[in-house]
């Protein structure tokens, strides 16, 4: 240990390969001495226990946040990470096994998380993990053998009734084309809003999706990124849809001022929507009407495959299971039918 002219003393120590400086500012050697090996033995402690679960969570969710957008972090994984945060704060990433992971989804279970949040906090957990494996902060993920049971609730988003439907296709001046339009195309709301002159082929009668606009807090973005590779995708125009289309129209077919220059903000598009809703006596949502869609689909025979192409289903599976709902429905009321029905 030597005295540098600063009046500090110094003492440099090799661990595991690497070369470390500790410094004393103590009075006298022997007290900087164990002053030092103090600070000595609270490293070691801290390279064993190693990084703490907030440092690598923090680590990876600023990665995490370059490579997508803020809508996209606010709505599908803000809550998630704050989360995880929260429940494995104060442990050390290397203290976290399969039985606390397990505790964490459990948790989630008993406050009655649906199955598809429950995956996506799982989902969160296991990127951060993956992250910790490979910067070599551990040497397996903890989440990786975790389960999710199969007897999780769900959510499924009611049908719209036919009576609502057939309310739907009476209207489709101003912003009622928008309801209209969402019921014969299939599209989210977000492809819907981001439909422009550009995207309509009126002589195939076809409507090209390659654009979206979502919403950042109130803001309207224009974006050519779109959910799912599937999503990109060419739409039929209905005959009912092509008569109410405007043929000449510059911009967004859905906008602010109806000039096209401006798409509907987040606040816009709530408040238009509502109205709709009152005036109609009506309590569907858009999600709703992509329902009614593939009810249509359903209805006029379209194979699951087709089917899939139309809506921009990634998976198969997804179409499978909208098919399914509708098939369920239909066969309960045919039940309802026939045990109404006397000679």
């Amino acid at each position: 240990m030597k005295k540098r002219k600063d009046g500090r003393f110094c003492k440099v120590i090799t661990i595991h390969d690497k070369r470390l400086y500790f410094y004393s500012s103590e009075p006298t050697e022997k007290k900087a001495e164990k002053d030092i090996q103090r600070q000595i033995l609270a490293y070691s402690e801290r390279e064993e226990r190693g990084k703490t679960f907030k440092e690598v969570a923090e680590e990876w969710n600023e990665r995490y946040r370059e490579k997508i957008p803020d809508w996209n972090y606010n709505k599908n994984t803000r809550a998630a990470y704050e989360a995880v945060f929260e429940f494995f704060n104060g442990y050390a990433i290397k203290e976290i096994t399969a039985v606390e992971v397990n505790r964490f989804i459990n948790c989630l279970i008993m406050k009655n998380y649906a199955k598809k949040t429950v995956s996506n906090y799982k989902s969160v957990l296991n990127m951060i993990f993956t992250h910790a494996v490979l910067s070599g902060y551990i040497k397996y993920n903890p989440s990786r053998d975790i389960r999710l049971p199969n007897n999780l609730p769900k959510n499924p988003r009611e049908l719209p009734t036919t009576e609502e439907l057939r309310e739907v296709m009476k209207h489709s001046e101003g912003f009622d084309l928008l309801p209209f339009f969402m019921l014969m195309t299939g599209c989210r709301r977000s492809e819907a809003l981001g439909v422009t002159n550009k995207s309509i082929d009126y002589e195939n009668r076809r409507i090209h999706i390659t654009h979206h606009v979502i919403h950042s807090g109130n803001k309207a973005i224009y974006e050519p990124v779109l959910k799912t590779e599937a999503a990109e995708r060419e739409i039929i125009i209905p005959d009912k849809l092509y008569k109410v289309l405007p043929k000449k129209f510059t911009g967004f077919l859905f906008s602010m001022e109806n000039d096209g220059k401006d798409p509907l903000t987040e606040g816009a598009y709530e408040c238009r929507w509502d109205k709709y809703c009152q005036k109609y006596n009506l309590n569907i949502t858009a999600h709703q009407l992509r329902h009614g869609y593939a009810t249509m689909l359903f209805e006029a025979g379209i194979d699951l495959k087709d089917a899939q192409e139309l809506m921009g289903h990634s998976d198969i599976n997804l179409t499978r299971q909208v098919y399914t709902h509708i098939r369920k429905k239909r066969k309960n009321e045919t039940e309802k039918k026939i045990n109404a029905f006397s000679f």
